[in-house]
């Protein structure tokens, strides 16, 4: 009889639905942190906050009010389809990314690459950045005291990340933005010193791939990104950039 209700146990948790990032519930105290950051940048008061992401919901359907701000927890799987639809209504909107894969080539707008890591309301442990259209002069910053206040929120720890490589000073991917704001560092890029790659012929060379992508910075962009990362320097492998993506540089 015990074996007949393991079985059956076996059999029933199959059906069960996994946790997932398309089902992510923000905890309150999280998205308290995020109004507050948002309302920082760009004043919420009379603004109405469009919330358009929830289970078996179309974004595309939800009605959008002239001046809003979508701020939400977005379906990761259909992440760039949704930021490109937004940039294509002209809706301002900061949404919760994957921190990895942050990246949606050729979109207009600027990663603030918190990397913290949130646990939501399903269980689910995700790696937490933000993209945003309501910043208009950047591509890339950090957000230090975001991401510590999330931190706090969430009353999880943050995770290391080990960097295997050691980019160019004129290269960078979100994931060392990343790395940057976990150091407490403000660091931002304007859109008009970089330029977007996916790979560079280093990695290439040894069959590896610039995960996410990545930006090509401009000489004093590349400074301080520099100085950035000098104090936590350590032994990698330094690659380099070939001729046609150094003339690709802002």
């Amino acid at each position: 009889m015990a074996s007949l209700f393991q079985d059956y146990d076996e059999f029933v948790e199959k059906f069960k639905p996994k946790k997932t990032t398309d089902d992510c519930y923000t905890p309150k105290a999280v998205y308290d942190v995020v109004l507050e950051y948002v309302n920082g940048i760009t004043s919420l008061d009379g603004r109405h906050i469009v919330r358009p992401f929830w289970p078996g919901a179309d974004f595309t359907e939800c009605d959008y009010p002239d001046g809003c701000i979508v701020i939400d927890n977005p379906p990761f799987s259909i992440y760039s389809k949704i930021v490109r639809w937004f940039l294509a209504h002209d809706i301002d909107f900061f949404i919760f990314a994957p921190g990895l894969t942050q990246r949606v080539a050729g979109a207009d707008v600027c990663y603030v690459a918190t990397m913290a890591d949130v646990t939501y309301d399903n269980g689910a442990l995700v790696r937490t950045s933000f993209t945003t259209n309501i910043i208009k002069d950047y591509r890339l910053m950090t957000a230090p005291k975001l991401a510590e206040d999330i931190r706090k929120a969430s009353k999880k720890p943050t995770r290391g990340q080990p960097i295997i490589y050691e980019y160019p000073d004129n290269l960078i991917t979100l994931a060392l933005l990343g790395k940057l704001n976990q150091r407490g560092i403000d660091f931002s890029v304007r859109k008009d010193e970089c330029a977007e790659v996916t790979n560079i012929d280093a990695l290439r060379r040894v069959k590896k791939s610039l995960f996410g992508g990545g930006f090509l910075l401009s000489e004093r962009a590349a400074a301080e990104r520099a100085a950035a990362e000098r104090a936590a320097a350590r032994e990698r492998l330094k690659l380099t950039l070939t001729r046609d993506e150094l003339a690709m540089i802002p």
